[in-house]
């Protein structure tokens, strides 16, 4: 788990991966590797005093223009996209090995998780210059965002539309220019070799709901999380995972200390 933290002397919001309210190991800090067809979660935690906004990614696009609000102390297992009632979903399919390729997949699969805290002041203060404070009026801040309700299965009233940013700008905005081009490929070109991804796609119903929440929080993120989901054949091999077998015979040596085959007597 990539965490990009404050100078704030408390512990910072975290995200994890879950299945079935269980954690999923995470492999050199920022990585899970999940089978074809896995619903999984999203697990949020706030251990502050204040509450947080948790605004999420997936596939390196924006889930949408609200966000998840955390009061103190809270644990959210998140399981759905926020404007569709579908849970996320992780999808395994096989492209070819080529640089292209994996360029195109480059996002499959990649959660970002960035937290914002709860605004407390009218004010705040930079710490050098002759100016040294400015209107929060004046700034930029997040509102009418989305707040979860309790367990799954809780009913609540339907979230808003989405606070829109500043000036209606979406917080992930931005300009997309698409472009159409046509590749000839010749008979005698090589076909690369295949590789598996996996994406983050909409999946079976879910009944978790939200309701509303008018909490200013500050513009500028204090916590981000960044998680790579893999398939699980690409999950690395541990060493309690290996298992070793007579050459022999085939029979499974239980143990590190066994000098011969039980079954066979053959040297190990």
């Amino acid at each position: 788990m990539y965490t990009v933290n404050s100078t704030a002397p408390y512990p910072e919001p975290t995200a994890n991966i879950a299945v079935n309210r269980n954690r999923v190991k995470h492999y050199d800090g920022s990585k899970v590797y999940l089978k074809d067809g896995t619903h999984f979660e999203i697990e949020l935690y706030n251990p502050k005093t204040v509450k947080v906004l948790a605004k999420i990614q997936v596939n390196g696009k924006a889930l949408s223009n609200t966000g998840i609000v955390l009061r103190p102390g809270e644990r959210v297992f998140l399981e759905r996209f926020l404007d569709k009632p579908n849970k996320f979903l992780f999808e395994t399919y096989t492209v070819e090995d080529s640089k292209e390729s994996r360029e195109a997949i480059a996002q499959n699969g990649f959660v970002r998780v960035e937290f914002f805290d709860e605004s407390l002041s009218n004010q705040f203060t930079f710490t050098g210059g002759s100016v040294n404070t400015m209107l929060l009026t004046d700034s930029p801040s997040w509102t009418n965002t989305i707040s979860y309700l309790g367990a799954v299965g809780s009913n609540g009233p339907s979230g808003p539309s989405g606070v829109q940013g500043v000036d209606g700008i979406p917080p992930y905005g931005g300009t997309t220019v698409n472009y159409c081009s046509l590749t000839t490929v010749s008979g005698n070109a090589s076909v690369a070799g295949s590789l598996e991804t996996g994406r983050v796609e909409k999946g079976g119903s879910s009944d978790q709901n939200f309701g509303s929440d008018s909490t200013m929080f500050n513009w500028c993120s204090c916590t981000r999380v960044d998680i790579s989901i893999l398939p699980e054949s690409k999950k690395p091999v541990e060493v309690n995972e290996i298992r070793n077998y007579c050459t022999e015979c085939g029979t499974r040596m239980k143990s590190k200390g066994w000098k011969f085959c039980p079954t066979c007597g053959t040297k190990i």
